[in-house]
């Protein structure tokens, strides 16, 4: 396959998670029978050091129809009420990608002007059903005319966790640079490939990200397109992102030393031995949390889960894990509720279910977000991690 990214051929496939359904479509009971399972194969570019898939989903099917909601996650919430401070001084916003408002709100209580455009046709109603001004619809360069046409050009553009979603990165740049003023700041949020090795985190690939980014690969990106990366911020989210903010050649005072510094650490990280590496330590990892669920329903040890998101799917579809190891997980967002996990096909319950089926371990699929969990269940639970493998209890 070619490298989506600088046109390469020669790839290297370094992880293969065998045959996965669509990470973030949550099936009813009657749907089960007509889920679609494809290959998840994940390749690395050693000329421009890009990670992508080797199997593309259309935009549309994954995108139209969403079950993720931002704003449930408590942590999410204060992570773009920070960037929206960031952002205070700005004329014109415009968020691609912008969920259900979680970063259009904050903005709006700033007094900054702020559109989002978003194209799942369900979440982004919820957005406008709060005030908070969203078009449904795909990014191109015909929406992006359409909104300069009607609001003008914008001095801040972001993606939050969109830009790994690309099927064409390039097309989605120039109509960024069509819509974002002369001086203006694109900045966008990716998960980190480096975070992704590093902690064995191999639960972040799935259908729905294409790409997973360094630095490096985002430099050469941008180079292409008469763009540079102005600075890079290493952020929590997602189990560890990079904030990066990117202007058209010619403006500001160039790369800060954070980008610097970030671009040299890469070369001993985004290695091929590094990746092989990597794909072994994931079957021992996946391994050793199939052994230990297998062990908890040997002795009779009530196990549930906490959380459903994305990797849910990459998780317990790689390890053969479904509700006779996990019996049921809970989840906060409606929208999941009272459906299944993909392809294994776990219950997604409400935290209320939990009063009337009491369980003695929870899995924290979300495990990021361990603290905010504890404080909702309690703390009344042996908390299991399932990357890498570990039993946690209340501090």
């Amino acid at each position: 396959m070619t490298c989506l990214l600088c046109g390469h051929r020669d790839l290297v496939e370094f992880l293969n998670l065998g045959q996965q359904p669509l990470a973030n479509k949550y099936p009813s009971q009657a749907q089960f029978e007509s889920e679609d399972f494809f290959p998840l194969s994940v390749l690395f570019c050693e000329r421009c050091r890009n990670v992508q898939l080797g199997t593309l989903i259309s935009r549309q099917r994954m995108f139209e129809d969403y079950y993720y909601l931002s704003s449930v996650n408590a942590a999410l919430v204060r992570h773009f009420e920070k960037l929206a401070d960031k952002l205070a001084s700005a004329r014109f916003v415009v968020d691609i990608g912008s969920n259900d408002g979680i970063l259009l709100k904050p903005l709006k209580e700033h007094g900054v002007k702020a559109i989002g455009i978003e194209p799942s046709i369900n979440v982004s109603k919820i957005a406008n059903d709060q005030g908070l001004t969203t078009i449904t619809s795909f990014f191109d360069l015909l929406a992006a005319r359409e909104l300069e046409k009607t609001y003008g050009r914008a001095d801040v553009i972001v993606a939050s966790s969109v830009f790994t979603h690309l099927e064409n990165p390039h097309d989605f740049i120039e109509a960024v640079k069509s819509l974002l003023s002369d001086d203006g700041r694109f900045v966008i949020e990716v998960e980190y490939i480096g975070n992704i090795l590093k902690n064995i985190q191999f639960e972040r690939f799935y259908l729905d990200r294409i790409f997973y980014y360094s630095l490096t690969s985002l430099q050469k990106l941008f180079e292409l397109h008469g763009m540079y990366v102005a600075d890079v911020e290493h952020i929590e989210p997602h189990g560890g992102s990079l904030q990066v903010s990117v202007r058209h050649k010619g403006q500001g005072d160039g790369p800060t030393a954070n980008v610097i510094g970030q671009l040299a650490e890469e070369n001993d990280v985004l290695t091929s031995s590094r990746l092989a590496a990597f794909g072994r330590d994931v079957d021992i990892q996946i391994a050793t949390f199939r052994d230990l669920l297998a062990g908890y329903k040997e002795a009779k040890v009530k196990v549930a889960g906490y959380g459903a998101p994305a990797r849910v799917s990459t998780i317990c579809n790689y390890g053969n894990i479904g509700p006779s190891l996990i019996a049921f997980t809970v989840d906060d967002s409606p929208l999941k509720q009272n459906k299944y996990t993909p392809g294994t096909h776990i219950p997604i319950v409400p935290k209320s279910y939990l009063d009337d089926n009491p369980v003695d371990i929870l899995v924290v699929f979300a495990y990021e977000y361990l603290d905010d969990i504890r404080k909702k269940t309690g703390g009344a639970y042996r908390y299991l991690l399932p990357i890498p493998p570990r039993e946690v209890r209340q501090p």
